[in-house]
């Protein structure tokens, strides 16, 4: 067995000034860690990690920069004593409010806890600090000739991505991101720091995968690493006319994916340069797969005629330079809005999903620096069959569920002055894409933690079993309810006692 220590630091950022016009808690508990051996600056120095604006126009009381676990446990000892309300930046790539950077209180970034040790051998594996994007592991594999189950894009962190459970190139062959972690390290509320895995406190462990923030603090977390990444990358693009066939190939391989395929994606967009919708596929694979160029439809009495493809592109790249790509797609500095929905497997319904879509997005076309698009995500029989290793995850999903299809919402564009107009649009296109897969009696009630809509209540579609073993969970590990109600970002388990004014809930 070969170990191999990588070190990536991150430089420390200091700055003199007070904000002022915060909370009297906060400037308290920022006066006393700065007595503390860990990194202060106040104002929002953070700003190039944040990447949607809605959380980059957010600014801190302090923001602090620990180099090891016990600075963690010691933050958060003071952050209970003044009961200040805090974020965790890790990747910054949420993107609402409050996710990861805290207004007027304290920003805890992990920027230095940047420790890769890549373990080769039999079991190979890769410990991973709590400031790593999932490009420093991308780049720390692959001399090794090795990759790990991360997410799509490369600038994404690690531990927010794997405690929202995670969809990635690999799904196919080796579940979510959530599915391949081996141990967590975390702070807890009371600053004690543990090890959670499948052998030592368990019952954590199930619920770190995909439970959120909820229960500590993650400084550290031990994934899997595999041999021999796949590479090839194709792209097909295809007129909107002709998306039922586009939706017949995805529902047909959802169900049984093409050999030596890891991923498969469709994205339906509205395309504002060229003032049209698009409709494109893109697959992962260890071997170039068969992409034809022409598709058959049977015309009005039955007979089969040609549609051709459009564009076809495929190459060969590493993991990192898959997910760079990817990245170019959500560029920083716009304001930003996710949203999700799960529906079983029916390639009639994304059809009829895509028109709800195209018919949402006439409100908004004159929108400045608009993009939005959709993506159709298969969770196969065999994605899902992974989400039992090491005793589970507390998703709530199971092979009996599948072939499923997850269907995520991306939204972006310029102006301040359109924020509510956008919110507007978002409820009700999930209002509409629900509604329609009800219609049909195809929608599941899971939602992608990592990408689902602000203001819905995400826990109800984990199950009632899930949901109450989380809540008995955090009741034992947190009485006081730090996660839930001085750390406001992200989905709680109890919404109801989160300040209304920091968690609004909408009708949806």
């Amino acid at each position: 067995m070969k170990m191999l220590k990588l070190i990536l630091v991150a430089p420390l950022c200091f700055a003199a000034s007070v904000v002022s016009g915060v909370t009297f808690g906060c400037k308290q508990a920022c006066l006393e860690l700065s007595n503390f051996d860990v990194s202060r600056s106040t104002g929002n120095t953070a700003l190039s990690s944040l990447w949607s604006n809605f959380q980059a126009e957010v600014e801190p009381e302090c923001r602090l920069v620990p180099r090891h676990n016990r600075d963690v446990a010691e933050i958060l000892r003071v952050i209970r004593k003044f009961n200040c309300h805090f974020a965790v930046l890790g990747g910054g790539t949420s993107p609402f409010k409050g996710a990861s950077n805290a207004d007027a209180g304290i920003t805890i970034d992990m920027q230095s806890l940047r420790d890769l040790d890549v373990v080769d051998g039999e079991n190979a594996h890769v410990v991973v600090g709590a400031g790593n994007l999932w490009a420093h592991v991308y780049a720390a594999l692959a001399p090794f000739n090795m990759s790990a189950t991360g997410t799509r894009n490369s600038l994404t962190g690690v531990i927010g991505s794997i405690l929202g459970g995670g969809i990635l190139f690999f799904s196919e062959a080796h579940g979510w991101a959530c599915d391949t972690v081996i141990e967590f390290e975390l702070v807890l509320a009371n600053s004690s720091v543990i090890l959670a895995n499948e052998h030592q406190n368990p019952e954590i462990f199930w619920a770190l995968r995909g439970g959120g923030n909820n229960f500590g603090i993650v400084t550290r977390v031990s994934i899997e690493a595999f041999k021999n990444p796949p590479t090839w990358y194709t792209f097909q693009r295809f007129s909107p006319d002709h998306m039922d066939l586009v939706f017949n190939r995805l529902e047909a391989h959802t169900n049984s994916m093409p050999n030596d395929v890891c991923q498969i994606a469709v994205t339906f967009q509205w395309h504002v340069p060229t003032d049209q919708f698009v409709v494109s596929e893109r697959m992962v694979a260890y071997e170039l797969p068969e992409l034809p160029e022409i598709l058959w439809r049977k015309d009005s009495q039955g007979k089969l005629e040609p549609v051709s493809v459009l564009q076809t592109v495929s190459y060969q790249r590493s993991i990192l330079a898959m997910a760079e790509k990817m990245d170019q797609m959500n560029p920083h500095g716009f304001f930003n809005l996710f949203g999700s929905l799960t529906v079983y497997n029916d390639s009639d319904l994304f059809t009829m999903l895509a028109r709800v879509f195209m018919a949402e997005i006439e409100h908004i076309k004159t929108i400045e620096g608009l993009q939005v698009y959709i993506v159709y995500n298969p969770l196969t029989s065999k994605a899902l069959s992974h989400m039992q290793k090491r005793g589970g995850n507390a998703l709530g999903l199971e092979s009996r569920d599948g072939p499923l299809t997850i269907i995520n919402i991306n939204l972006h564009w310029s102006k301040q002055n359109d924020n509510d107009q956008m919110y507007v649009f978002m409820r009700n296109l999930i209002k509409g894409l629900r509604s329609t897969a009800v219609q049909k009696g195809l929608l599941h009630p899971y939602l992608f933690q990592n990408h689902a809509f602000e203001e819905e209540n995400l826990f109800d579609g984990y199950g009632v079993v899930n949901v109450g073993r989380l809540r008995t969970l955090q009741k034992i590990l947190d009485p006081d309810r730090v996660f839930q109600a001085l750390q406001p970002g992200g989905f709680k388990l109890w919404a109801d006692q989160v300040d209304d004014a920091q968690w609004d809930k909408s009708e949806l």
